[in-house]
């Protein structure tokens, strides 16, 4: 059963995505799902995009969207002051949500971060920094029946969240120098989303999902172009962090729904036509069995699948919801699209292309 994580609010205007006329706007991981939406909203608002890509990037995906194309090494640094010079807003959305290793991650969601907001610093103006991070970071929420808040000590259960927390560290190490806000984001979907919504449209087709022992967990999500009117709105008007206050500039963002597993996959088999699906409960050994035998398998074939040892440590830790009241308090920020809606088009996307 959903319910509400947000109290109402009385005479509530609709939350408006500020203005992006004229603003110079440099993305990082702009080939990704994130960032190929986020570089199209911008663009149509009347805004310039930079797109910071990667050597080996697709940028056919950009085909149709004007945007500014430079490519540069988020590690080595090389290439990225040219880039970002005369920019009002840095928003760095490359990360990796899969990785072989510790290692792997850290190399990709903190040193990157950190060297990018270097960076940053010794610009003359630099401008403002939207690192856009990730619930993981915080972790599950600390009690039942609580979603998580800002000012909640933060306890990642996976390497992800690990990396993503210390990348938050590692920008904040500059906010003195650059103006910085982290954007916590839980699950986001919609259409070219290539892990939750295919994953959930498999449950919902076979009319089985498994979630783990004992209690329902619930969850909160978001759609993508909430998240990325989200973003626009932390880095033109979001209050900045200080370098010594780990819970300060961070904001959470969420529908304001909390979801079970049951009302995620029988919401997806209505608009699938597959009929309300067997929601059943397993031991979490067994998920974190399955995680390990999905890693190696998936190692076989070269790669790490969606579903792995990290992603089960996450599976098995809780619930995963997030308050978005500080988000509301400091610039308005409401959710636009409801769960069915966003569902229907990422399906449409998925089956019809």
């Amino acid at each position: 059963m959903t319910t509400s994580i947000n109290p109402p609010r009385e005479a509530e205007q609709p939350f408006m995505c500020p203005d992006v006329s004229g603003i110079r706007v440099v993305v990082t991981g702009a080939t990704g799902f994130v960032g190929r939406r986020l570089c199209r909203r911008i663009v149509e608002g009347g805004g310039r995009v930079t797109a910071l890509v990667r050597p080996q990037s697709d940028r056919r995906v950009l085909d149709g969207c004007p945007v500014d194309v430079a490519v540069v090494d988020l590690l080595t640094s090389s290439g990225v002051a040219e880039a970002v010079s005369g920019a009002d807003v840095v928003v760095h959305l490359a990360a990796s949500v899969r990785a072989a290793s510790r290692a792997e991650f850290r190399l990709a969601n903190t040193v990157s971060t950190g060297v990018l907001a270097g960076v940053l610093a010794s610009s003359d103006v630099p401008p403002r920094l939207v690192v856009c991070s990730s619930l993981a970071a915080a972790g599950p929420a600390p009690a039942p029946g609580r979603a998580r808040r800002e000012e909640d000590r933060a306890g990642p259960v996976s390497w992800y969240g690990a990396s993503k927390l210390a990348g938050e560290q590692a920008a904040r190490r500059f906010a003195g120098q650059v103006p910085t806000v982290m954007v916590r984001p839980p699950i986001v979907y919609g259409p070219l989303d290539v892990a939750f919504v295919p994953s959930l449209a498999a449950m919902a087709r076979t009319r089985v999902a498994v979630r783990p022992c004992p209690a329902a967990r619930v969850y909160s999500v978001l759609h993508v172009d909430d998240l990325c009117a989200g973003l626009i709105a932390a880095g033109l008007h979001g209050r900045t962090a200080g370098p010594g206050d780990s819970h300060s500039g961070v904001y959470q963002l969420s529908d304001g729904v909390e979801y079970t597993l049951a009302d995620l996959v029988r919401t997806a088999g209505a608009l699938l036509g597959c009929g309300r699906p067997l929601v059943l409960p397993v031991p979490s050994v067994v998920v974190r069995a399955a995680g390990m035998v999905s890693e190696a398998a998936g190692r076989l074939r070269g790669g790490v699948p969606v579903f792995n040892r990290d992603k089960a440590r996450e599976a098995v830790a809780g619930s995963w919801t997030a308050s978005a009241d500080r988000a509301y308090r400091d610039f308005g920020f409401r959710a636009r699209v409801g769960l069915e809606d966003g569902l229907r088009e990422a399906f449409k996307e998925m089956l019809h292309g």
